[in-house]
């Protein structure tokens, strides 16, 4: 690896979590009250992967976040995606396809150098997880079923470990999610695909959650 791109990735990573999740800032739209809300208590290990992409007509951007936790005793884990797309000529919102929720914990599999997703969240009870999409384009079809959310996380070697603590919240065009606890992470390459859209070789997160509660409400 150049070590250009060495110092950009160790830059990057120190931005922690936190900062990663507020780059989705910059989504922000006006939207009506929010209608349905999910809280989980992540206490293990997590992963998350955030990018953007640009075509002749779009500009997309995804994110997976996948964290361990438990509840009444038992292991659970959640799942949040989202993908967003925006005009990229005028930046007008087109489309977003979002989810959040519990998965079966054999989804997430997480090692000692490299983590692993693969869920179809529309094989998953409504009870448990939440499918949603929105256009503003009428000549595009919106999934509201959801679908396939994979994912690959492999540490990328000779990188610090990072510690954030305390609260961070992000607002994209259908969700806000609030986060507040402490995480230990590190920098990880990182290859996603959120039904069937691939965001590839960003680098991403993986590490420890620790007492930390995560927040997801819906906005419509």
């Amino acid at each position: 690896m150049r070590k250009d791109d060495l110092d950009r990735i160790e830059k990057w990573a120190a931005t922690s979590l936190r900062t990663a999740f507020a780059l989705l800032l910059t989504l922000i739209l006006c939207g009506p009250a929010v209608a349905q809300s999910t809280t989980f208590h992540a206490n293990g290990a997590f992963a998350f992967a955030f990018g953007c992409s640009e075509s002749q007509t779009s500009f997309d951007c995804i994110q997976v976040f996948v964290a361990t936790g438990s509840a009444k005793g038992q292991t659970t884990t959640f799942m949040f995606y989202d993908h967003t797309v925006s005009d990229v000529n005028t930046g007008a919102f087109l489309q977003d396809t979002f989810g959040f929720g519990t998965i079966p914990n054999s989804a997430f599999q997480v090692h000692a150098l490299t983590d692993s997703l693969n869920v179809d969240t529309s094989t998953l009870s409504p009870d448990v997880f939440s499918n949603g999409c929105f256009t503003s384009d009428p000549n595009t079809t919106c999934n509201f079923s959801g679908g396939v959310v994979t994912g690959t996380w492999n540490v990328i070697p000779h990188l610090d470990t990072f510690h954030s603590s305390g609260a961070s919240s992000e607002i994209s065009p259908n969700t806000i999610s609030i986060t507040n606890g402490t995480s230990d992470s590190q920098a990880a390459l990182a290859n996603v695909n959120v039904l069937g859209a691939a965001l590839a070789n960003v680098t991403g997160q993986v590490g420890k959650q620790i007492n930390t509660v995560i927040s997801v409400q819906k906005r419509h």
